[in-house]
C-alpha cells in the first residue's frame, strides 16, 4: 500500500472532517422526512427527499475520498 503524501493542513483536515459530520446529518435529516412523507401517501415529496438524501451522502463520500487522497485521515464519528 502506498501512503499518500500529505497535502492537506491539519486544520483544513478538520475543517473538511466537519463538514463530513453536517453532511451525515443533512443526509439523516433528509431520510426522516422522506419516510415521514412516505408514510403520510406523499409519494412525489418522499421521492424527492430520498434522492436529497443520497445526494448529501455523495458530498460526503466526496469529502472522504478528498481527504484520504490528499493525505488526511476522514473520519464519521
Amino acid at each position: 500500500m502506498i501512503t499518500p503524501t500529505r497535502s492537506i493542513t491539519k486544520e483544513t483536515e478538520a475543517l473538511l472532517n466537519n463538514q463530513i459530520i453536517l453532511e451525515g446529518q443533512a443526509s439523516a435529516y433528509y431520510l426522516s422526512m422522506a419516510s415521514w412523507c412516505e408514510t403520510q401517501g406523499y409519494d412525489i415529496s418522499s421521492q424527492f427527499l430520498y434522492h436529497h438524501s443520497e445526494e448529501e451522502r455523495m458530498h460526503m463520500l466526496k469529502l472522504f475520498k478528498y481527504i484520504n487522497t490528499a493525505g488526511g485521515y476522514a473520519l464519521q464519528p
